[in-house]
């Protein structure tokens, strides 16, 4: 027998319906290995404590592939602390959306993809918190809608904080992206009473200035004058019972309460929302 004329060791029948198999697969792997790398938000994506959130995928049924961010100790093989509430992992899908809706809405850039605005983007359970240059902060203001914010930073003055209200919420291993505050009211008649006596320590003059004319007595008056001074959306969102879930009176008065308001709003509010 003449070589390549001996009789096939495998039948070919069997032989094309595996190497059918093995093609298919490599189409399935590589498009899915080639969406994880162009994860647009790669290195600019923290979760609550700083964390880098790093690309990945999954498939589901059918072979559909979902894309996701997730913490780096979590890609590691780490286990997840016992009693840790924070968002380590979040549909890539929604969350670039999500952004790029809101950058049309409110930046005039004309980008093919807005998401290039973005310095860096950090997860928090009920906010996305967002850092781009400061030079659109005045054409984003005009734009914002209710429970968003939009400040210059106090760390890094060429970049303004935005604050959105996107709630993220872990169900059955997923996570799950709702928009805006919570939609039932819950005022908190402590809260909302000690906001109320902090501005009866103080006047104003006719511009609209507090005056104090004399410090408070005792340092409990003194810790509760500064909830006078915090920012008006989160003193609007107290007297409406939609502050973040979390805060509380004594959460406010046993922690420095920064004076500046983007401060306030990722030290506060974000603190809030890792508590519950």
């Amino acid at each position: 027998v003449h070589p390549g004329a001996h009789p096939a060791i495998i039948d070919v029948d069997l032989f094309e319906a595996v190497q059918s198999t093995l093609d298919a697969n490599r189409q399935r792997t590589a498009p899915a290995k080639d969406i994880a790398s162009r994860a647009p938000l790669t290195g600019r994506i923290f979760d609550a404590d700083g964390t880098p959130m790093s690309p990945t995928f999954a498939y589901g049924r059918k072979g559909r592939i979902y894309r996701y961010y997730v913490s780096a100790p979590l890609q590691r093989g780490e286990r997840r602390p016992s009693g840790d509430q924070e968002i380590r992992r979040v549909p890539a899908d929604l969350v670039e959306a999500k952004l790029t809706e809101f950058l049309r809405r409110t930046t005039p850039s004309k980008s093919d993809d807005p998401l290039d605005l973005l310095t860096r983007i950090e997860v928090y359970r009920d906010s996305l918190q967002l850092l781009m240059p400061v030079v659109q902060l005045a054409a984003v203001q005009t734009r914002l809608e209710a429970g968003e914010s939009a400040e210059q930073d106090s760390i890094e003055p060429s970049q303004m904080r935005i604050c959105l209200p996107l709630r993220m919420r872990r169900r059955g291993g997923r996570t799950i992206i709702l928009n805006g505050a919570r939609s039932i009211a819950k005022p908190d008649s402590v809260l909302v009473k000690a906001l109320r006596a902090a501005h009866e320590m103080i006047d104003y003059d006719p511009s609209g200035l507090p005056i104090l004319d004399q410090a408070p007595a005792s340092p409990y008056q003194r810790r509760l004058l500064r909830l006078a001074f915090l920012a008006p959306d989160i003193q609007q969102a107290i007297l409406d019972g939609r502050q973040p879930e979390g805060l509380s009176l004594a959460g406010l008065l046993d922690r420095p309460i920064p004076p500046s308001w983007a401060e306030q709003s990722r030290h506060i509010v974000g603190t809030a929302s890792r508590r519950t």
